[in-house]
């Protein structure tokens, strides 16, 4: 699991109440660099699927944090929301959040079954090519 990446503006990379979790929107962010590119002229379908479950795993250390060492019977993926910089023309989105949405199943297995949306923009921070933000339940 990496370390928590910083902030690119003047927001909390998650808020925490009661037991839930909600998880600012995390760039691919891999070895300190961000997986850019339009899909799929700039970059690939695969490419930007792989850059979806990035967005997750940079998702980890912050459920870990916001759990603050507690006793956590488990965690359940409640929701995620993922943007993908797209073309104008392309309209296969489901397929690129689909790999966040496996990668959190295969984690968390039946609770990381959740709900989501899979949309297109036409621009991402940084130019990265998904941005995903989430929502986790804290069980005891």
């Amino acid at each position: 699991i990496p370390e928590a990446n910083p902030t690119l503006g003047g927001y909390i990379p998650f808020k925490k109440i009661n037991n839930f979790i909600y998880i600012s929107g995390q760039l691919p962010i891999f070895e300190g660099n961000i997986i850019t590119g339009k899909v799929p002229t700039s970059t690939s379908v695969e490419n930007a699927k792989y850059a979806a479950e990035v967005c997750i795993i940079n998702s980890l250390p912050l459920i870990i944090e916001a759990s603050n060492n507690a006793d956590i019977k488990y965690i359940h993926c409640i929701n995620i929301s993922g943007f993908i910089n797209a073309d104008n023309d392309f309209d296969n989105h489901p397929e690129i959040i689909n790999g966040a949405s496996d990668l959190i199943s295969n984690i968390f297995g039946i609770n990381g079954k959740h709900s989501r949306i899979a949309v297109g923009c036409n621009s991402l921070p940084k130019n990265a090519s998904v941005e995903i933000s989430s929502i986790f339940f804290l069980e005891n």
